[in-house]
């Protein structure tokens, strides 16, 4: 599957992107991890030596919404590994918040690590991989197109880049698919925390609303990913990995 592919991964850190690091180089993919945070990536590597391999991983600490560190780091890419296949777009920040507490900040820094990101990423890539075959793989969320309540700008993000999705894989098909992975309850921290799911109380009812009857583990993404991966008739499409707890 990967022929010493090159998979950049955006927000690749933390959460759902650094068990996918974890999971790719293990099949030995050349990968470039994206971070913001320094400590996210030492507490990464130190707990993931096979991480700390040259050869095969490149960390690149960039802002994805700024365009000129965005086009260093795929810069760099290409230096190094001479190629890049697969972006996965999985940076992003939340800023809950009541409506009318959004501040303009709140909403500008949402917008942008994840809007504007995916499009700035999005773009570089193209620009970057300008032979191979290609697949962009970016991330939504379920309350972009049902809402949810404190999270009018992290919403609206989601919202636009089903959107964005669309547009991307008309433009650039044949040659690049773009496609939407949307997880759902995944044991991520942000999930556990946000709905209180290491409570008896927050757990039954999320549960509740699932009726594969658990929440979603890291390797249920993983395995959808890889699907994705290799799916090459599908282009301009939503993935759900939620239980069945939204239905499209």
């Amino acid at each position: 599957m990967n022929e010493n592919k090159v998979i950049v991964i955006t927000g690749g850190a933390t959460g759902l992107g650094s068990e996918l690091a974890k999971y790719f180089v293990s099949k030995d993919f050349r990968l470039v991890i994206n971070y913001f945070v320094e400590q996210d990536i030492q507490e990464l590597i130190n707990n993931n030596p096979e991480l700390d391999n040259k050869d095969k991983v490149m960390t690149f600490q960039a802002n994805v919404s700024d365009r000129n560190q965005v086009r260093s780091m795929f810069d760099q890419t290409i230096k190094k590994f001479g190629r890049v296949d697969i972006l996965l777009n999985f940076a992003g920040i939340n800023r809950d918040a009541p409506f009318t507490e959004i501040t303009d900040d709140m909403w500008d820094g949402v917008i942008a690590a994840h809007l504007k990101g995916h499009f700035i990423c999005g773009q570089e890539y193209v620009l970057h991989n300008t032979d191979n075959e290609g697949l962009i793989l970016n991330i939504g969320a379920a309350c972009g197109q049902i809402g949810r309540k404190n999270g009018a700008n992290f919403c609206s993000a989601k919202g636009a880049i089903f959107a964005l999705t669309k547009c991307m894989a008309l433009e650039l098909a044949p040659r690049i698919r773009v496609n939407c992975l949307v997880p759902g309850s995944v044991r991520t921290r942000e999930v556990l925390d946000r709905y209180d799911l290491e409570t008896d109380k927050g757990l039954e009812k999320e549960l509740a609303t699932l009726p594969m009857g658990r929440l979603g583990e890291f390797e249920d993404i993983v395995h959808m990913v890889e699907s994705i991966i290799n799916s090459k008739f599908t282009t301009g499409s939503n993935f759900y990995a939620n239980g069945g707890q939204y239905m499209h």
